[in-house]
């Protein structure tokens, strides 16, 4: 589950952390995400937009990749 939620969390960052089970970060990091966006609009903007694009989308990454998914039930170990 953790390399399907880390694959989507490349495109659309937030849905693979809340995928994981980390529901109240992975709305911040879409909200945040989708500002950043709407700030790249302007020139002015885009000096906090592009680094924050870059930074939630890094933050998505790490917040999966450090996720501690417990074993599916039945699952071989």
């Amino acid at each position: 589950m953790k390399t399907i939620a880390f694959i989507i969390n490349i495109f659309l960052p937030g849905v693979g952390t809340i995928l994981v089970g980390k529901i109240v970060v992975g709305v911040v990091q879409i909200l945040l995400y989708g500002l950043a966006h709407v700030l790249t609009w302007t020139v002015i903007g885009a000096l906090i937009g592009l680094p924050l694009v870059a930074i939630v989308w890094i933050w998505g990454l790490i917040s999966v990749a450090t996720a501690d998914v417990p074993p599916r039930q039945g699952a071989v170990p």
